[in-house]
């Protein structure tokens, strides 16, 4: 999932708005975050920081990598606060992250699987090639 999608994940689950999220970070307009979170920009390292800092329960490998949960520990305060759903919602997304790479794992396996069998397969044709050839000098009986 792109920074941008984990980004509108985390204003949601904040339940403020854009603007607001941006004026967390200092910002006095929103255009910055709209363009992040609409892929138009990469977060800048310092744009990252500033959310850690203003979000310190904020899981950084989940904001940077999109892996853990969102939030680190539950957040103190009412505007905040994680409920229930957002803590399914939070499982799901793991659930998926772990379905696509078993998927990735397993694509991965199976190509593995047909170069072994592709190599076995022509080890074989040489072996038997070598075998022909051998008999083919042998003085006949």
């Amino acid at each position: 999932m792109p920074i941008g999608a984990r980004l509108q994940q985390l204003i949601d689950a904040l339940d403020i708005s854009v603007l607001e999220f941006a004026r967390q970070l200092g910002e006095k307009r929103g255009e910055k975050v709209y363009h992040i979170l609409h892929g138009r920009l990469k977060p800048r390292y310092e744009t990252l920081q500033k959310i850690l800092l203003a979000y310190p329960t904020v899981n950084a490998d989940w904001l940077l990598r999109g892996e853990g949960l969102m939030f680190r520990t539950l957040p103190q305060t009412p505007l905040s606060a994680i409920t229930l759903d957002e803590r399914l919602r939070n499982m799901e997304f793991l659930l998926f992250q772990l379905n696509e790479r078993v998927a990735l794992l397993q694509e991965t396996s199976d190509l593995l699987r047909e170069e072994l069998e592709q190599v076995a397969g022509k080890k074989r044709v040489i072996s038997l090639s070598h075998v022909s050839r051998r008999s083919d000098l042998s003085p006949e009986s």
